[in-house]
């Protein structure tokens, strides 16, 4: 069956003709290098089918469009369409099962239909390990019965019966008397070598070795297809056989976008449904004549102004009585270059932290913005997801943020924004929750170190005490301040704590920190804590 909108490729032509020539060498019995050849055949049809296919979803993808453009008049050919598709799809995958079955059935695989498809995917026919077997095959095909009623064969045949069947009801009725001509001949006469009269399944399937099967497998595959491709496309063709009369007609705008970047233009198709690609339009709008393109009028309007803008036309259709007018109208958005750049924690970038930043611009994929930094000592910008940045800043000079965007292949800027720098503010010390005044020696033992907290900062700072003073008013004579070089009081100070009295006081002071930023003192450069 081949297919009338599509002809045969001289590919498509080569594999019929080997395939033809091999089965009769094949009768011959002729050697190994001829199951090679038919190796490669088998190999070459998977592949032209594969590539046939790819053919057919682009006519429905057509068809959806021609669908999309005017429901009312392609509805009722593109539900039969999707029936054509349906059936196909099921048709297709009984023709692929069975060759995964038969590989089964001739190797004796034991992982089934899927280690058989596996087989087949890596390897092609040359993966099939009884490629000259004959009885197997005949065996699965023909049954126990000479004629091969109730085996496979027969079982095929009356799927493919069923099939064309329902591509005549689903075809269009001008297409149905050639259709009947291309379709696969089940119920002809077929004579073998010594003129006996044989049925479809005998004459494909009596006595063939497993690679003749699979290739017929990939032949009726191929013969399918062609089916599908022509019942599918003449649907589609159907619609506008008889036009133009041009009853229901209305014109379509279609454009690419409706919110457009100043400076951009805006871009849209404007076309008659079902339209004739070999008709030409002509159009008036905003003041100028335009003429189609194979029957599409092409809109293109300089973005100057800013905000909603509208328009409205008219396209001229040839028609039996002369030319016939279709009004069109449309609307698109023009916005000035915008961008939002927004600190993630603060409004300003702090010195030794990593800086989140969020940037956006209205109409603007992430994935078209370009951003820079300068200042900041040497400041740099880096990308960790689509809109997301961090910004490292080095002195307490001023950074500024500048984005641009590649729209249409032209670098357009979007905004920029300008950032003070600062350094982290310095942490406070603290004992457990306190910062000073009455304690129990006992909590103050037990608590045993400082910290150091960022209070009322966002950002996950981490600073370490280095170093700290203590000393004690006991109402003696004074001592030298006891020194710890970390955040832990020492055994000495632990010592004089435990000695305390109720009123006398330990003084904390000295306190140094260390953090992303370096070395600092603490907001509170001295603590005092009174025993209770």
């Amino acid at each position: 069956m081949g297919a009338t909108n599509c002809p045969e490729t001289p590919r498509q032509k080569m594999i019929s003709m080997m395939y033809l020539v091999l089965t009769a060498m094949l009768a011959l019995n002729v050697s190994v290098e001829i199951l090679q050849a038919f190796v490669t055949v088998g190999d070459n049809m998977e592949t032209t089918n594969k590539l046939f296919s790819s053919k057919i979803e682009n006519s429905y993808y057509n068809f959806e469009r021609a669908y999309n453009a005017n429901k009312e008049k392609v509805g009722p050919n593109w539900i039969k369409a999707q029936e054509v598709r349906k059936s196909t799809k099921e048709m297709i995958k009984y023709i692929d099962d069975m060759q995964y079955d038969l590989i089964v059935y001739v190797d004796g695989l034991k992982g089934g239909k899927e280690e058989a498809k596996k087989i087949l995917s890596e390897k092609g026919f040359e993966g099939v390990k009884a490629k000259d077997n004959a009885t197997s095959p005949t065996r699965y095909f023909m049954g126990g019965s000479e004629d091969g009623s109730g085996a496979k064969g027969m079982e095929l045949r009356k799927k493919i019966e069923a099939y064309q069947a329902k591509m005549l009801t689903l075809a269009d009725p001008r297409f149905v008397e050639r259709l009947k001509k291309m379709q696969i001949n089940t119920k002809g006469k077929f004579k073998n070598k010594a003129g006996q009269n044989l049925n479809w399944q005998m004459y494909n399937f009596n006595n063939t070795i497993t690679l003749a099967d699979l290739v017929i497998l990939k032949k009726l595959k191929s013969e399918v297809q062609n089916a599908e491709f022509d019942v599918v496309n003449d649907l589609l063709v159907s619609v506008s056989a008889d036009d133009y009369k041009f009853d229901n007609v209305r014109a379509k705008v279609v454009p690419t976008a409706t919110y457009v970047m100043q400076g951009d233009s805006y871009l849209a198709d404007v076309f008659v449904a079902a339209y004739d690609s070999k008709t030409q339009l002509r159009a008036d709008v905003r003041g100028a004549n335009l003429v189609s393109d194979s029957g599409v009028i092409k809109l293109k309007f300089p973005a100057t102004a800013v905000g909603m803008q509208k328009y409205e036309g008219v396209v001229y259709v040839k028609g039996e009585s002369g030319e016939e007018a279709y009004p069109f109208s449309g609307e698109y958005f023009v916005a000035a270059p915008a961008v939002t750049i927004s600190p993630t924690n603060m409004n300003v970038f702090y010195i030794g932290v990593d800086n989140p930043v969020s940037i956006s611009a209205p109409g603007v994929s992430a994935d078209q913005l370009n951003v820079s930094i300068t200042g900041g000592g040497g400041a740099t910008i880096s990308k960790v997801s689509a809109g997301k940045y961090i910004v490292n800043v080095k002195t307490q000079q001023e950074a500024q943020v500048v984005v641009t965007a590649n729209i249409g292949g032209k670098v357009v800027k979007q905004g920029d924004m300008k950032f003070r720098v600062k350094k982290i503010p310095a942490p406070k010390a603290m004992v457990g929750s306190s910062d000073g005044g009455r304690i129990a020696k006992e909590i103050l033992v037990a608590q045993g170190q400082l910290k150091v907290v960022m209070d009322g900062f966002d950002f996950p700072v981490k600073y370490n005490v280095t170093e700290f003073q203590m000393t004690f008013n006991t109402g003696g004579d004074g001592q030298a301040p006891l020194v710890s070089r970390g955040a832990r009081f020492t055994p000495e100070m632990i010592s004089q704590i435990q000695r305390l009295r109720r009123g006398n006081k330990v003084y904390i002071e000295g306190i140094r920190a260390k953090g992303p930023d370096g070395d600092k003192s603490v907001q509170n450069p001295q603590m005092i804590f009174t025993m209770q």
